[in-house]
């Protein structure tokens, strides 16, 4: 099922939470709503599930008008932080409630209802567990269960609002490839909330990067990582050194009224000065993992500059530039985005 939205504007008192909105979600896609806290993504996607009434606008479901249609009508399952489970209920009987509260007319027989939830518990690969109770279940565990109850309903489209941003690294970095595996299975039209920037281009088809109740940016990940509309998308899409003036040329010239942005994995050190180059200093390198994070200071103006690189590139350069705290190199950039300095962002709204 697909999903518009048009001229969306939502207002809290006097915070803008949607500012007139318009998006556009084909059947099939899975849409990450990507953008700091208090930019308006949860609230969005409260409105397309009926949680929220919009102060004007529309939302469509299939071309069809489903602004006031209530919550119970429009076919959407929804997945919380928090999962949200019965504690009383078993796990067969979580993921079975919202088979069994439908009308008596179009309630399914037991025997439907057990194979049903038999099978949506075999495709998140917790068969094993029906009988157990939600506090006997790991975060990730829980999580999954959540999503086969909302998946039990068979839902047009399924809202996940940060749906793992209650579990630790590691098991977030698991669930969120088997959801992208899960959707590639079922196809049913996904929009998820996020503030993690590598979950948003690890699992979504298309990213709506959000800033301040108005959308940025929206496209393919690699679209919108490659190439920012806005510095403010540029910013939030991972690390970014800022220089001031034009760099790349002739080093940083600082009477330009252009803001250059340079990724840290996009400089290049150098052991000669060269055109384009910046005399650095480095002040202090720590290895994590197989990547090396380097922090060099500017000569000119002391301000601070982070280079990322492969941890074996850094041990290359140990060895030939003779590479340590205190050095004397210089930074090229491989690429260079610059903006008008009138554009950057407000850092408040990058929290």
């Amino acid at each position: 099922m697909s999903i518009e939205v048009r001229n969306l504007k939502k207002s809290f008192g006097k915070t803008v939470v949607c500012d007139n909105l318009n998006l556009d979600i084909p059947a099939g896609e899975l849409v990450a709503l990507l953008g700091p806290s208090g930019s308006g993504k949860t609230s969005l996607l409260r409105i397309i599930a009926g949680l929220e009434v919009p102060d004007s606008g529309t939302v469509l479901f299939h071309g069809e008008d489903a602004t006031n249609t209530d919550v119970r009508e429009r076919q959407v399952g929804f997945v919380f932080q928090h999962y949200a489970l019965f504690g009383h209920m078993t796990i067969f009987e979580n993921v079975a409630f919202g088979l069994r509260v439908r009308p008596k007319a179009t309630r399914p027989s037991d025997a439907a209802i057990k194979a049903k939830v038999t099978d949506l518990l075999k495709l998140v690969q917790l068969d094993w567990i029906a009988d157990r109770y939600p506090h006997q279940l790991s975060g990730g565990q829980r999580q999954r269960i959540a999503l086969a109850r909302a998946l039990a309903v068979e839902p047009k489209v399924l809202l996940l609002d940060e749906p793992f941003g209650a579990l630790d690294a590691k098991v977030r970095k698991e669930l969120r490839r088997w959801l992208r595996r899960l959707h590639d299975e079922m196809h049913v039209t996904s929009v998820f909330v996020t503030h993690d920037q590598e979950e948003a281009m690890e699992v979504a088809d298309r990213i709506v990067v959000m800033n301040q109740g108005r959308i940025e940016q929206d496209g393919p990940p690699d679209e919108v990582y490659d190439h920012p509309a806005t510095p403010f998308v540029l910013q939030f899409l991972g690390d970014v050194n800022l220089f001031h003036g034009r760099f790349g040329r002739s080093g940083a010239d600082t009477a330009s009224e252009e803001v250059s942005y340079v990724r840290p994995h996009e400089l290049q050190i150098l052991g000669t000065a060269e055109d384009g180059t910046l005399a650095v200093t480095l002040s202090q390198a720590l290895t994590v993992g197989p990547n090396t994070r380097l922090e060099f200071k500017r000569d000119d103006d002391g301000s601070y500059v982070d280079v990322e690189l492969p941890r074996s590139e850094y041990q290359g350069l140990r060895e030939r530039l003779q590479l340590a705290t205190g050095s004397k190199v210089h930074l090229r950039p491989r690429r260079v985005q610059r903006f008008a300095s009138d554009e950057l962002p407000d850092p408040a709204a990058m929290i």
